[in-house]
């Protein structure tokens, strides 16, 4: 009994230490509640301090807020009178007209100046006194004092005579004029073609008064920044004595960007010069108000090249510009600029073109008497190629060292005042440096004075080079960057080192020389049946070239004096240039040297 009392008395004990523990949790998780709530508290009101604003706002915004039940109850309680209306057919859109069905005989009809051009004979001349209408006395002196010249060739006479009557036509009558695109062999005047028009338009009759800060009124656009200086340089000339403004933008010149703004901004100027990718950074303030005369040197090129869509974004700035300066009226009285395209290998691909946005276009294709070819050659240009086995093509360079000792069946030696032309810029750095090397061994570098020209020299370097090769003559070792519009009337030869891409590249390249009526050979060099090949593809592609009755001649490989003795025997009637070559053990250790030290 008195263990069972103990254990009851334990049982209690325990049960009472329970019900002890409950309360104090129930007490500590009723404090933790109503801390809990105290902060929560604290919490709430320390948000509706931070919102006060944007709550009293939601209040005041909610309250100004129709109640929809009342606005419904209110629509529900209107009544609105029914409109009786007559029984009659809804409405209807009105249909469309069927669209009109054009056959593509009519849509070419827009291209029919593409199919009939008109052909000019290359050996008209004409004295530019006789010129009808007459050419301001100021320009007749510059031509003579500065240019040297005193009749003009075909392509001159056709077109200067042409824009000058449009020109009076102009003040007459405003109808707006055609646009020119004009093919014409290389070294035939194009330039003066169109700068003699431009100039006497500038200065106007005697009797007229000239307004100095009208605007530009002429943009010649060009591929190159060497044919930007060229061209530039001729403006000059023919300008001098005048008040006509001529400004060239050419990057990395003497004057910044911001310098050339300036004076575009000025409206100064008269005549602007540029490549397609300059005239583009200056779009936006340039001002075409005034402008009269757009040409596109070099056409081909650009439009292939199409520069950051040069072409578009110019044809929208003076399309934009003559509509707003021209608006109310009539389109046959709206004055518009003349466009000038000219190239010696003018394209025909119309979906090119039509990015020039031609107005009524006039082809004019400036070729001998009787010939339908779109490429002219000059007449006084004489075309070779030498064929060499292709096991020698290792020694090219040294062949080509050769060929400058070689004379030809005429008594003509290439070795002074001629172009070589190769494919890249390192090939010509490298072929230059190689040559000088090699001409120093075999003691030939008094006889040759060898240099180079590419686009990574700057325009000051590449000036005096061209300035120098001009006066003093030389070997200039050159890329496809001098096949467009340099004028030198002093090479008399090109050879063609590296082979054309393009039969348009191969008319630019042998082009350089033969110019303005001078003699001149172009020799291409092909090694092995490949090249020959192509280069019979290149250059007889298509029937394009007009020759004036001319044939590429032959220069007959030999390897020794023997063989050549037995070929010229063989071929004394036809008297066939003959190119021995004989490479000695002792020039081929020379030229690895060389090599070696290249």
């Amino acid at each position: 009994s008195d263990s069972d009392s103990e254990s009851e008395s334990d049982s209690d004990s325990n049960s009472s230490s329970d019900t002890d523990s409950d309360s104090k949790s129930e007490s500590e998780s009723k404090s933790e509640a109503n801390s809990d709530e105290e902060a929560k508290a604290v919490l709430d009101e320390e948000m509706e301090k931070t919102h006060s604003s944007i709550i009293s706002r939601f209040k005041n915004a909610m309250e100004k807020q129709p109640n929809p039940d009342t606005k419904e109850t209110e629509k529900e309680t209107e009544t609105e009178p029914i409109e009786l209306k007559d029984v009659a057919p809804l409405p209807q859109f009105k249909l469309p007209r069927d669209k009109q069905l054009y056959s593509q005989s009519y849509k070419n009809k827009t291209l029919d100046w593409l199919t009939k051009p008109a052909y000019y004979d290359s050996s008209l001349t004409k004295p530019f006194q006789d010129f009808q209408p007459s050419i301001h006395s100021i320009i007749m002196k510059n031509l003579k004092n500065e240019f040297d010249a005193e009749n003009a060739f075909s392509v001159q006479v056709t077109l200067i005579q042409e824009l000058l009557k449009d020109i009076i036509r102009g003040k007459l009558d405003p109808k707006p004029r055609g646009d020119y695109l004009i093919n014409a062999a290389t070294g035939s005047g194009k330039t003066l073609s169109y700068l003699v028009p431009i100039v006497q338009y500038i200065i106007g009759s005697s009797s007229e008064i000239r307004i100095k800060d009208s605007g530009i009124q002429s943009i010649i656009i060009v591929p190159t920044k060497p044919l930007v200086h060229q061209v530039y340089a001729e403006a000059l000339k023919l300008t001098k004595g005048t008040d006509v403004n001529v400004m060239a933008l050419k990057s990395g010149g003497d004057i910044s960007i911001s310098d050339e703004r300036k004076k575009i901004e000025s409206k100064l100027v008269d005549i602007l010069i540029t490549t397609p990718g300059r005239i583009v950074e200056h779009l936006d303030i340039l001002d075409m108000k005034a402008l009269r005369f757009l040409v596109v040197d070099e056409a081909d090129r650009l439009l292939n090249q199409n520069f950051q869509d040069w072409c578009d974004l110019v044809m929208d700035k003076i399309e934009t510009t003559y509509n707003a300066g021209n608006e109310g009226l009539d389109l046959k009285f709206k004055l518009r600029c003349i466009k000038l395209v000219l190239s010696a290998t003018l394209t025909t691909n119309s979906e090119k073109l039509t990015h020039l946005r031609l107005f009524r276009p006039r082809l004019v294709i400036v070729n001998s008497e009787n010939t339908s070819e779109l490429y002219q050659l000059p007449k006084t240009l004489n075309e070779k190629y030498l064929r060499i086995p292709e096991k020698l093509s290792y020694f090219k360079p040294l062949i080509l060292l050769r060929f400058f000792q070689w004379t030809d069946k005429n008594g003509i030696r290439y070795n002074n005042s001629g172009l070589i032309f190769t494919k890249s810029n390192e090939s010509s750095i490298r072929l230059n440096k190689l040559l000088n090397i090699m001409a120093n061994k075999f003691g030939m570098s008094n006889q040759l004075s060898i240099g180079s020209i590419n686009s990574m020299m700057d325009n000051q370097e590449r000036t005096k080079t061209l300035k120098n090769f001009d006066i003093n003559g030389g070997i200039l070792i050159c890329t496809d960057l001098l096949s467009r519009g340099i004028n030198l009337n002093s090479i008399r030869f090109v050879i063609n080192y590296d082979l054309p891409g393009s039969t348009k590249e191969y008319i630019h390249r042998i082009g350089r020389t033969a110019r303005a009526g001078n003699t001149g050979s172009a020799v291409t060099l092909c090694y092995g049946d490949g090249e020959f090949k192509w280069f019979k593809k290149v250059v007889y592609s298509g029937q394009q070239i007009n020759r004036n009755g001319k044939n590429i001649v032959d220069i007959r490989f030999v390897k020794d004096r023997e063989e050549a003795e037995q070929d010229a025997d063989e071929r004394a009637e036809d008297k066939t240039d003959l190119f021995e070559l004989n490479l000695a053990d002792g020039e081929k250790q020379i030229y690895e040297e060389c090599l070696k030290s290249l």
